[in-house]
């Protein structure tokens, strides 16, 4: 029976006595008030979406606090340093971006201009490790029904798009999933064309031309927003 006992013991616990159970919880408790504390003390920016060098602050502060938490043998101690150093380091990092733009750009990133006058900067999705299909199903996501739409699509640090609509909006190349014929007959084709990589719109009717900007050659009729007017359909 003993046997059976420590057997039980050793898969619940392992090594460690029943007490410490109750050991867990003030060390929980301890390193939630000291975890709360150094969070509050880093800013609002850690409750907001974070940037790169506040992500990596986030993985150091979740490694540190597993130790002691889990092993009787690990003092509280030095999670308390580890808690402390990255508040320095963060608060530290903070400040020197806060002086100097260039380490701005080097720890928090930079915004990325995705979009431009209705056309994807194909370029610079590269640059951001982005695809075509990630950014269109992003800005489908947003209600956009086509390129037109859009005069500016930003990629800002925190991985958030920030999108300036046109006011009337143009001729663009639409972004819906494969829609039914019924439904492609309501989108407003126009006689224009479209790049089907960056958006592009040209007047000219030769589908085998190259687009200018992507160097592709596939084009589809541009389109307009749904209960858009014909009248206000333009070119770039």
């Amino acid at each position: 029976m003993s046997d059976l006992s420590g057997t039980v013991q050793r898969l619940l616990m392992g090594d460690a006595p029943w007490t410490f159970l109750l050991e867990i919880i003030v060390r929980t408790l301890a390193i939630y008030v000291a975890l709360f504390s150094v969070m509050r003390l880093m800013g609002k920016r850690m409750a907001a979406q974070l940037s790169i060098s506040e992500l990596a602050v986030m993985i150091t502060l979740g490694a540190a606090i597993g130790v002691p938490l889990q092993t009787p043998a690990q003092g509280l101690l030095p999670a308390g340093i580890l808690l402390i150093s990255a508040l320095i380091f963060q608060r530290g990092v903070s400040y020197w971006a806060y002086r100097n733009r260039r380490v701005e750009i080097a720890t928090q990133g930079d915004v990325t201009l995705l979009v431009e006058d209705g056309r994807l900067l194909v370029d610079n999705l590269g640059q951001a490790s982005l695809t075509v299909s990630r950014v269109i199903s992003e800005l489908r996501a947003m209600d956009v029904q086509h390129l037109g739409e859009l005069r500016r699509v930003y990629l800002e640090a925190t991985g958030h798009f920030s999108l300036i609509r046109y006011r009337s909006p143009k001729a663009g190349l639409w972004i819906m999933p494969s829609p039914d014929d019924e439904f492609a007959r309501q989108t407003g084709q126009t006689r224009l064309l479209a790049c089907t990589r960056c958006g592009s719109v040209r007047c000219d009717d030769r589908r085998t031309m190259e687009c200018p900007y992507c160097g592709s050659s596939d084009w589809t009729r541009a389109s307009r927003r749904l209960g858009v007017s014909a009248d206000n359909v333009r070119t770039h």
